[in-house]
């Protein structure tokens, strides 16, 4: 699983203080660009995903974010793009589950004329938590559609989050103060299908710092991490 997956905060204040709590997120401010770069277990790297806030826009009290998502291998060619929504109402924010899927498998499935259909929840990230409380799950499916007939069906869930504690941590965009959160997850690509645990590291409860990724077995399979903020 090289996704992070992942969303997003809670507290409600008056006007002024949710469009607070909003702005201060790196990627809710527009042309935002912040860089996610994926390696193997033994530390390779295997490519990079860029995301890009493409717009910010505000109904009332609920600001929403559409961040540009580019895939570039380790040959630094761009392999598949797509766009994903975040949502920030009252200090709760929510992220698209297509933010958590893995790029690289649709990609290697992805031909010509081929159309991408994707049913998906989205995850929250509350403020106003503590170690030991659960957050919500989340499932999202793509299939590749080809006139009418599905290709080949694809699926992610996350389940058992779980907020652990805080730890700082270090990547090549700087430290941060994170908040460490555990969850099982279990991927399906056609027949098959591959089950584990994951452990992500998030800043300001929702910016994605570190994803490591485990397999049944408990041992790291691949990680990502925040390396560049512009």
């Amino acid at each position: 699983m090289k996704a992070t997956i992942t969303i997003i905060l809670t507290l409600c204040f008056y006007m002024n203080t949710i469009a607070q709590n909003c702005d201060d997120v790196l990627f809710m401010k527009k042309d935002a660009k912040l860089t996610y770069t994926d390696y193997n277990k033994k530390g390779k790297k295997l490519g990079e995903t860029l995301h890009e806030t493409i717009s910010i826009t505000q109904t009332g009290e609920i600001y929403t974010a559409l961040i540009k998502a580019t895939r570039i291998d380790d040959k630094n060619k761009e392999t598949f793009t797509t766009n994903f929504k975040t949502e920030c109402n009252g200090g709760l924010f929510k992220v698209d589950m297509m933010r958590f899927f893995n790029y690289d498998k649709i990609s290697e499935k992805q031909q010509n004329n081929l159309e991408l259909d994707i049913t998906g929840d989205v995850l929250e990230f509350p403020t106003n938590n503590n170690a030991g409380d659960l957050l919500n799950d989340g499932h999202i499916t793509l299939k590749l559609n080809n006139q009418g007939f599905t290709l080949v069906t694809m699926s992610f869930d996350i389940k058992n989050r779980k907020i652990v504690g805080e730890e700082n941590i270090t990547t090549p965009a700087g430290t941060f103060n994170c908040q460490k959160i555990t969850f099982d997850f279990e991927s399906k690509f056609g027949i098959l299908k591959i089950k584990g645990r994951g452990v992500e590291w998030y800043y300001d409860n929702v910016v994605v710092v570190k994803s490591e990724s485990y397999n049944k077995k408990g041992k790291l399979t691949n990680y990502h991490q925040l390396t560049n903020i512009q």
